[in-house]
């Protein structure tokens, strides 16, 4: 019927600012589309990949389209693409799937209910409301939408804000938090400095509609954002950092905080990294009062810099992982199968820090498992070892003295290889632990035997168990 055949001037009219001749030619494929065609535009000062839905709009094919947008540098898999192309590929693929007939009616379907509303107002929070009352149905606006409207709308000099908020959100995509972290590192920075009955992060909804004059001072507001990425990327390239990130990231905004106020003290920031690894060897979860409820508040005393120094900081933490924890109970977890990867990350930092050697991470690493836990010659692995059931060697393939980090291409070239071949191999170009930069894996090239049985596997669980059990509680 003419509706539908009118779909196709309907689509190309929503999406293009085409005169009729040109939209004539596009129809038949004889109009090559222009940026200048798109409609729209996606302007947020928020939005580092804006460029994706102009490739996506003009593209000639879906080949054409995912060959020119974004692959985001250090993301993986899926996550290197931007939403906007995904969305797009979703819905390609949907109608890919669709007979004619069904994608006629899928689009006339859309069109109907399609609305593109504009919403003009110059007070920010009734154009919000109005946003947000219009959209009920959809996609709210995000935490971070509605702070840099607020802060743009208040800004002295708009094009400065803009531009300072565009370096912000440039500078945190090159950085290990995304926005949505970043204001959670600012608030715990705000909760210090405030240093007031109010302890926990609200959200950050909450926070900014409670202090609104916050979003009045823009330069302030994006300097003090600034700072904290500075400071965090300084420290993430410490030895520190580097074993920090490797435990729960919501130790990383009080390292934020300290930073803001004070000058990077190794100690104290090492009893920071005792309580993360305490948190991974306990039953209790983050929101235990022993943990977060500790730390938001020894929070407020970081802003208190002429009152409270360091080794009262210090002092404080070191007592509270005293008496809260009780060091038995974490050596006997330890001793015991399956450990958090987190751990034998710390074995390998306390034993660079026993030995006065540089602790490092070099590219891919991998937890390797000196004493295969799996493979084709599994049964003669567990019987040279001195295992005759299954689940006790599997126990001890998963206890903490049998895995060691390793670097990638070196494990997966050794494979579940004998440990003699494992420790000296240089039959292949990766050569085994004697070509590793880890420390731990260096020192298994000197070991007194040639075998790695269920005695060693024991005897090394026992040394790392006490080597990070006396770390913790130093």
């Amino acid at each position: 019927n003419l509706s539908k055949k009118l779909l196709p001037f309907h689509i190309i009219s929503m999406l293009y600012n085409l005169n009729e001749d040109n939209s004539f030619y596009y129809r038949k494929g004889d109009y090559k589309l222009q940026p200048t065609d798109i409609k729209y535009l996606n302007e947020s000062i928020s939005e580092l990949y804006a460029a994706d839905m102009e490739k996506i709009l003009i593209g000639e094919s879906f080949e054409d389209i995912a060959g020119s947008v974004t692959q985001i540098y250090r993301r993986q898999k899926d996550n290197r693409f931007t939403n906007f192309y995904k969305n797009f590929r979703y819905f390609w693929k949907y109608c890919d799937e669709l007979t004619n007939f069904q994608v006629a009616e899928f689009a006339e379907h859309f069109i109907k209910y399609c609305q593109v509303i504009t919403i003009t107002s110059f007070n920010t929070d009734q154009a919000i409301n109005i946003f947000n009352s219009l959209n009920g149905t959809g996609v709210p606006l995000t935490p971070i939408e509605v702070i840099v409207s607020k802060a743009t709308a208040n800004a002295a000099e708009r094009k400065t804000f803009e531009s300072n908020w565009q370096a912000i959100v440039n500078k945190t995509d090159h950085s290990s938090l995304n926005l949505n972290l970043l204001m959670t590192h600012y608030i715990f920075v705000q909760l210090s400095q405030q240093h007031g009955a109010i302890t926990r992060n609200p959200g950050i909804r909450a926070f900014f509609a409670k202090n609104k004059e916050l979003l009045k001072h823009d330069v302030e507001f994006t300097n003090s954002l600034n700072t904290i990425l500075d400071n965090l990327g300084d420290f993430e390239r410490t030895e520190l950092g580097k074993i920090l990130n490797q435990f729960n990231s919501n130790l990383k905004p009080f390292v934020s905080s300290y930073l803001y106020f004070r000058p990077m003290n190794q100690e104290y920031l090492t009893y920071l990294l005792r309580l993360g690894a305490i948190l991974e060897l306990t039953d209790f979860a983050y929101a235990n009062r022993n943990f977060k409820g500790f730390l938001e508040r020894i929070n407020l005393k970081y802003s208190q810099v002429d009152i409270v120094s360091d080794e009262e900081l210090i002092e404080e933490i070191k007592k509270h992982i005293s008496t809260a924890f009780n060091k038995e109970d974490i050596l006997q977890t330890l001793m015991e199968s399956g450990v958090p990867n987190s751990i034998i990350f710390l074995n390998e930092y306390v034993y660079c820090k026993q030995h006065d050697q540089e602790f490092n991470i070099y590219g891919n690493v991998d937890i390797e498992h000196v004493m295969p836990q799996s493979g084709l010659n599994r049964e003669n692995i567990m019987a040279d070892a001195g295992f005759t059931e299954p689940e006790e060697f599997h126990e001890y393939a998963e206890k903490l003295g049998n895995k060691i980090l390793l670097e990638s291409e070196i494990n997966r070239g050794i494979g579940d290889a004998w440990f003699r071949t494992k420790k000296e191999n240089t039959i292949t170009s990766h050569h085994g632990f004697i070509g590793s930069q880890y420390k731990i894996a260096q020192a298994l090239v000197g070991y007194h035997k040639d075998t790695w049985v269920k005695d060693d596997i024991k005897i090394a669980t026992e040394k790392a168990a006490h080597r990070i059990s006396d770390f913790l509680f130093e």
